[in-house]
């Protein structure tokens, strides 16, 4: 669970509504004040802590609640929908985001397997979910704490930060969340390379066989790891992609035949449908909505 020290930590350099940026390559803070609805998201490949409330995460037709004793780990790009169902000014939902595609992740990880000392990676036939759920370790906290306590002391952030980054990526392999970690990022990157390349081209014509191909796997084995990793077919998994970034571009104030056409929807009326059977309101709606909806929570 996460400490005092910690928390209070947050609460003092976290301090405005919203997502802070702190001077840690993939390290942000946050707090937020009031409630926000059931939204949809692209969640990357991340951690969420949170370390005072809690949040909701809606995937694969379950619901994943973290707080103050669990964290989420997402291990690759995956649209969720997520919720804080109590906030405020005096009790915010306090946190920490730590982006798993830094170089110091990479290098920490990178170190970690040549060294050979840890559990091996699990079988190339079994498959992790992409997104999990795991408690606090005691060592994450305390490597948390310590690379939050540079934000006090200037010198030792301009001659520690990098040492101290990489302690925490190596308390959060070592944590329950680092077999997830270590499957999809380490010796076999397997769908996290075809992941890649379908959210680098997402709104290009993509089709599975290209995806088994950067899989390095063939069709029914791809279609099947990464079902059991995503809890979608390779084609659901992209509609979802789609409609989730013409979602955030309403929002942002696009018109709808604008969005649908940015993602790569040749006919109006099919995106309206699958956005309204997504969403359950129709994109014109969701328009209307949008200047009441908090988007930005992960």
């Amino acid at each position: 669970m996460a400490g005092d020290e910690l928390l209070d930590l947050i609460e003092r350099h976290a301090s405005s509504n919203g997502v802070v940026d702190v001077p840690f390559d993939g390290v942000q803070l946050f707090r937020l004040t009031h409630p926000v609805e059931r939204i949809p998201a692209i969640y990357p490949a991340s951690v969420c802590a949170v370390v005072q409330g809690n949040k909701h995460a809606y995937f694969g037709g379950e619901t994943h609640v973290y707080g103050e004793d669990s964290l989420l780990c997402c291990t690759m790009p995956l649209p969720i929908e997520a919720e804080v169902r109590e906030a405020s000014p005096d009790d915010p939902v306090l946190g920490i985001l730590l982006s798993l595609e830094t170089p110091a992740m990479t290098e920490t990880l990178v170190a970690l397997e040549a060294l050979r000392r840890h559990e091996p990676l699990p079988s190339s036939h079994e498959t992790i979910p992409g997104l999990v759920v795991t408690p606090w370790s005691r060592g994450l906290t305390e490597a948390m704490v310590r690379l939050l306590r540079l934000l006090d002391d200037p010198l030792a952030l301009a001659l520690l930060a990098g040492a101290r980054l990489r302690e925490l990526y190596f308390a959060l392999i070592r944590s329950q969340a680092g077999q997830a970690i270590r499957r999809t990022f380490g010796a076999s990157r397997d769908l996290g390379r075809a992941l890649a390349r379908l959210r680098e081209h997402v709104r290009e014509p993509l089709t599975v066989d290209e995806l088994a191909r950067e899989a390095g796997m063939s069709r029914a084995v791809f279609h099947r790891k990464f079902k059991a990793a995503t809890s979608l077919s390779p084609l659901q998994f992209i509609k979802a992609i789609r409609l989730n970034d013409a979602a955030a571009l309403i929002a942002g104030g696009m018109n709808v035949s604008e969005a649908a056409e940015e993602v790569g929807y040749a006919s109006a009326s099919q995106f309206s449908r699958e956005f309204s059977r997504m969403y359950g309101v129709p994109p014109r709606q969701w328009a209307r909505d949008s200047a009441t909806r908090v988007t930005g929570i992960h």
